[in-house]
């Protein structure tokens, strides 16, 4: 690593299918911490898929599941892969930035929607279930204007895991000098 970077959490935001479990992964690996996956922790501590959750005890249950593993993350250094609801709660945007870099993938609509429409990514993914392309735009514009409140952006459209990785630790040595 060097270069004296100031390691602490750091947190991946953005919309379903903007590359944040891919790219987490990966650079928890560069960066020798571990990876954190809220939707994960989730599931293993209610013994319950995210669709589950979401068709049994609705979104706002989801919601507070998350809110509360975001906060129980067990680890002072790791590369937390978030939901892409998590931010609309202010209080986990606040909370995020207090305790780490808050680095928010951005990708457009079109590539987001084209990676979406891939089999394996529709069944895993609740919204995309009932709601409709209109609904998921509409969706993605309000909560744009939360992950904009990130420290960091990366555009993502064109680049590889491996290229978004080498863009944030280009960019967490400028935020943190």
């Amino acid at each position: 690593m060097g270069g004296g970077l100031k390691l602490n959490t750091i947190y991946l935001v953005g919309f379903m299918g903007c590359g944040k479990t891919s790219v987490g992964k990966y650079l928890s690996k560069q960066l020798e911490v571990p990876p954190y996956d809220v939707d994960s922790a989730i599931e293993k501590q209610r013994g319950q898929t995210i669709k589950e959750i979401f068709h049994y005890e609705g979104e706002e249950a989801f919601r507070n599941y998350e809110s509360l593993a975001i906060r129980q993350l067990p680890l002072e250094h790791a590369v937390v892969m978030t939901g892409g609801g998590a931010v609309v709660r202010e209080e986990n945007l606040t909370y995020m930035k207090s305790k780490g870099t808050v680095i928010y993938l951005k990708t457009s609509f079109p590539v987001l929607w084209n990676r979406l429409m891939k089999e394996e990514e529709r069944k895993k993914r609740p919204l995309l279930l009932t709601n409709t392309k209109e609904d998921i735009f509409q969706l993605y514009n309000e909560r744009s204007k939360h992950y904009e409140k990130s420290d960091i952006t990366i555009l993502t459209d064109d680049l590889t895991a491996q290229e978004v990785c080498e863009q944030i630790l280009i960019e967490l040595q400028r935020f943190n000098s």
